[in-house]
């Protein structure tokens, strides 16, 4: 069986799996390095050892009971006949029966060992706060790229970690230290986290937190607010008051989530005796690390944008960038470098609008493992609070702007598009002043007005070049938005 998986069923269902990457079946290459019972019946986690690829979980269950159904069919890996009896191979990352298995397991703190590995289960002081009914409502979100989540009634949200990787993950640790260490409460409450042990290695396989009810994510629902806007705007002096009203609230919200997002990173550095949390001056080897960043991310996108095809006006964008490119470095360094010996903290690392709930008018904040795309010990490496703060303000423009891309706004006459510039600037103002009021006189903020702007243009500038490489990869139709970001900002410094 072991065989067949490895040659044949498993790359054929990792070819189709949503979370991984677009590869074809022939190009998968996978290796069971591991086979990790989880229950008493036929449920086991398999660690899967992909050749260029990193590993995997995959929860794989033998059920002879199940009738096929239509919503089972993306989680079958093969069909099953022994003897008179027909069954199916599954992946049960968001079954049901398996949620429940994994919240009983967490309540117990269980271990379970098995050919040199071990699974912990390991729950924090607030599993005890939690409801101790049974989960009877258990639903797979949808459209998840990277990771399974599934919601568990109104209690918890459980996450497993598909791609896994050995070391501390960001997201369990940064849950753990605002859960139990700090009082922020504008981020779910951490219930607990599995993880597997191998030799001297460890990897966070899934993730627990506490439900938070919620109107969606701040991305959707300021896409939302600014269609209002737009359409009320549009009818004139008949719906003004609506525009306004609309416009207002948002503005107050936007607001308040500088207010969060100041108060999550005092939260972060406050704890000197935490060495992993502990504040630390910025050194020569932290500017050599951002600058080199940012100049490797710029010759990437530089030989990308020589190769791809764009049209008129996009490539005339791209050609302003490739002008601008070979001094680019020199230009980084210089918005850096005042920073050296300032202040550098434990961060979101990939603060945007998606990464924020909207939960009774207020901003709750989710999703710590930084980038993907970076290995863990990039995401858990401490920088300016400036860093998070330049991803919002990116992510409010790029709201914005993406917005105007979109094909219901094509038409938009003059009056349409100057009631678009004056929300984006309206709202980044509104974020940025609310959290310099809230950091107050810190040492996570600059205290001079021109320190503070280099080093939040440097930010800046590495966001949007960031943006760039990942519309180019996934959405080449958008690669106008952050370019459009990347020039803005070098404009304000006269070098565009």
């Amino acid at each position: 069986m072991t065989a067949a998986l490895e040659r044949h069923l498993l790359p054929a269902h990792l070819a189709r799996a949503r979370w991984f990457p677009g590869y074809s079946e022939r190009r998968i290459v996978p290796r069971i390095i591991a086979r990790l019972p989880f229950t008493q019946d036929s449920t086991h986690f398999f660690v899967l050892e992909i050749k260029n690829h990193g590993h995997y979980l995959l929860p794989l269950q033998v059920d002879w009971s199940v009738d096929e159904s239509p919503e089972l069919a993306s989680s079958i890996v093969t069909r099953l006949h022994q003897g008179g009896r027909e069954g199916l191979l599954r992946d049960v990352a968001a079954d049901p029966i398996f949620i429940r298995h994994l919240l009983d397991h967490l309540r117990r703190a269980a271990s379970i060992a098995s050919a040199g590995w071990r699974l912990d289960f390991k729950p924090t002081s607030k599993l005890g706060s939690q409801p101790l009914n049974t989960a009877s409502l258990i639903r797979a979100i949808q459209g998840e790229q990277s990771n399974s989540t599934a919601l568990v009634d109104q209690d918890y949200v459980v996450k497993l970690y598909r791609h896994i990787e050995p070391g501390q993950n960001p997201e369990v640790e940064m849950g753990e230290f605002l859960t139990e260490a700090t009082n922020f409460s504008h981020t779910p409450a951490l219930i607990g986290h599995l993880e597997a042990a191998h030799a001297s290695a460890s990897y966070a396989l899934g993730i627990v937190h506490a439900y938070v009810p919620n109107r969606g994510d701040a991305w959707a629902w300021s896409a939302d607010r600014l269609g209002i806007y737009l359409d009320a705007t549009a009818n004139g002096s008949d719906e003004r008051d609506k525009a306004i009203t609309a416009r207002r609230d948002y503005l107050q919200w936007v607001r308040r989530l500088g207010c969060r997002v100041a108060e999550m990173h005092r939260a972060l550095s406050s704890r000197d005796d935490a060495a992993a949390f502990k504040p630390e001056p910025i050194d020569e080897s932290d500017l050599r690390f951002w600058i080199g960043d940012i100049a490797d991310r710029a010759t990437r996108i530089v030989r990308e944008l020589e190769r791809v095809s764009l049209n008129a006006k996009d490539r005339s964008l791209a050609e302003r960038l490739l002008q601008l490119h070979p001094g680019l470095r020199e230009y980084a360094a210089d918005l850096v470098r005042p920073s050296l010996g300032r202040c550098k903290i434990r961060h979101h690392g990939d603060l945007h609008l998606g990464q924020v709930l909207v939960a009774n008018d207020d901003a709750v904040i989710i999703d710590f493992e930084g980038e993907p795309s970076r290995p863990l010990a990039d995401r858990r490496r401490k920088a300016p609070a400036a860093r998070d703060v330049a991803g919002l303000l990116r992510s409010l423009d790029y709201s914005t702007m993406a917005f105007q891309q979109s094909q219901r706004s094509e038409k938009l006459n003059s009056q349409a598009s100057r009631a678009l510039f004056v929300w984006r600037e309206q709202s980044t103002d509104c974020f940025l002043s609310a959290y310099q009021e809230t950091i107050g006189s810190s040492v996570l903020w600059p205290d001079g007005s021109e320190d503070a702007k280099a080093m939040l243009n440097f930010f800046l500038l590495e966001k949007a070049l960031y943006e760039v490489e990942y519309e180019l990869s996934y959405r080449p139709a958008w690669v106008s938005l952050p370019l459009q970001g990347v020039l803005r900002v070098l404009e304000e410094a006269g070098i565009a």
